[in-house]
């Protein structure tokens, strides 16, 4: 069973819904007698501290307890960005848990109708004419990470980038985006462009190794999209 604490913003709301309905079980409510339990921290607004201990404080006597959050790559205590620096309190909080804790630092995710891609195919306007550089991953393969995690193909422990192997551009996406058409009047910068300005270029090797799948490739899968 999976339980989402609080309200989380976008990704997570996304990601779980995708997750149901490949049959996994999410649940609002704590953990019932002789059931799994994984909790997922995702980014949302500031986090209930005193909510979180009474909920970790249930999790622990349930079988098979453990935590998954879904941080951001650029997380970090001094980041400007107000959500990257609370992602980095989410973090250092789920290591004190004493529970098993698999941190994922997700990188700008790509997909047909997501928000970001949404947004490139528009064409907007790029601050610094779109030098911005980035390792976007692909959402489908966000997804299959999350699913080796819950049926027991990753190990739960550590944390990852979960990033492409490729370095793009601002500027480069817009044009793959372009080649699909105009977009629709619809889409978000997610994460913000405040955000992306704040995140470094990722190894996607660590993730790739410990989820035992290697990353496609995003140029070439967003090429086919346009084709």
């Amino acid at each position: 069973m999976i339980h989402v604490f609080g309200r989380t913003l976008p990704p997570v709301p996304r990601l779980i819904e995708a997750l149901a309905s490949r049959g996994h079980r999410v649940s609002g409510g704590p953990p019932t007698a002789g059931e799994s339990a994984t909790l997922v921290l995702g980014p949302g607004p500031e986090i209930d501290v005193a909510a979180l201990e009474i909920l970790i404080g249930a999790w622990r006597r349930a079988p098979g307890a453990r935590v998954l959050v879904l941080s951001q790559v650029g997380a970090h205590p001094d980041a400007h960005a107000t959500r990257l620096r609370r992602l980095w309190e989410i973090e250092e909080r789920a290591r004190g848990f004493e529970l098993p804790t698999l941190t994922l630092r997700l990188a700008p995710l790509i997909g047909p109708s997501s928000p970001l891609w949404l947004r490139l195919r528009s064409r907007p306007r790029l601050p610094r004419g779109g030098r911005q550089l980035l390792n976007p991953v692909l959402e489908t393969d966000v997804i299959e990470t999350l699913e080796r995690a819950l049926d027991g193909r990753a190990r739960w422990t550590g944390w990852y980038e979960v990033a492409g192997e490729q370095t793009l551009s601002l500027a480069e996406l817009v044009d793959l985006a372009a080649a699909s058409g105009p977009g629709p009047s619809r889409g978000a910068w997610e994460p913000s462009l405040e955000e992306m300005a704040e995140q470094r270029l990722s190894e996607s090797g660590p993730w790739s190794e410990h989820f035992g799948f290697r990353p496609h490739p995003v140029a070439d899968e967003v090429r086919q999209w346009a084709a």
